[in-house]
């Protein structure tokens, strides 16, 4: 998937690039590459109100070449997917300076699709979902079959290029109910040196893909669109 790095130096030119007459809301995101109508992208977000960088999922609503004449920017129109509200919702809040983001995190979550199967240990049932997100630390799976907070599973995950897939071990955190976007929160728990290893590689690896695939906007992102 396409990750697009939409920098700003305040949260003020952040919200003056936010489109709110797109029916999921979005950005307007500067560049004059032709990316298909309709494709789904990544918007990583960043400006300094923000603690960590914020990544929400979109499409291509819109797109525009520039007229230099009258000084039209070529750019994008990216609309946020539904899922995303709560997402872009904070980070309209903390531009508007009605929150302050206090808590760096950690380990940064990349927002992936991973297919994953899954089992609670000591249970033979295999179950198919796939990995939304991922960092060092733990993983959202997208299901609705709920287990309690601290039931152990083991993740079975297929890291790119590979063929062969990758035990994880884990145990739940927390659980999502909310329609659309139900799943479990897993915190990764390493067996051993060799499994934090073979972690910490299959996160190197996405963040590898996510850079080959990264697309900046024009060196004037921060003017008025």
């Amino acid at each position: 998937m396409r990750i697009l790095r939409a920098r700003y130096r305040s949260g003020e030119e952040f919200l003056r690039h936010y489109q709110p007459s797109l029916p999921g809301g979005g950005l307007f995101f500067p560049t004059r590459e032709a990316i298909p109508l309709g494709e789904t992208v990544l918007v990583e977000i960043r400006f300094p109100e923000l603690c960590n960088k914020h990544l929400l999922r979109g499409f291509i609503a819109w797109r525009r070449a520039g007229k230099h004449r009258t000084k039209l920017r070529a750019g994008l129109g990216i609309e946020f997917l539904g899922a995303e509200a709560k997402r872009r919702d904070f980070c309209i809040a903390v531009a508007k300076g009605e929150i302050a983001e206090m808590i760096t995190r950690r380990h940064r979550r990349l927002p992936v699709t991973l297919t994953a199967d899954w089992r609670v240990v000591l249970d033979r049932e295999q179950h198919h979902s796939h990995i939304e997100d991922i960092g060092p630390g733990g993983a959202f799976l997208r299901t609705t079959e709920f287990l309690p907070p601290g039931t152990e599973i083991v993740l079975d995950v297929t890291p790119p290029g590979s063929l062969r897939p990758l035990e994880i071990a884990g145990r739940v955190a927390w659980t999502r109910h909310t329609e659309g976007e139900e799943g479990i929160g897993i915190e990764f728990k390493a067996r051993d040196a060799g499994g934090t290893r073979r972690l910490k590689e299959l996160v190197r690896r996405l963040e590898m893909l996510e850079a080959e695939n990264a697309l900046d906007g024009s060196d004037d992102v921060a003017e008025s669109a």
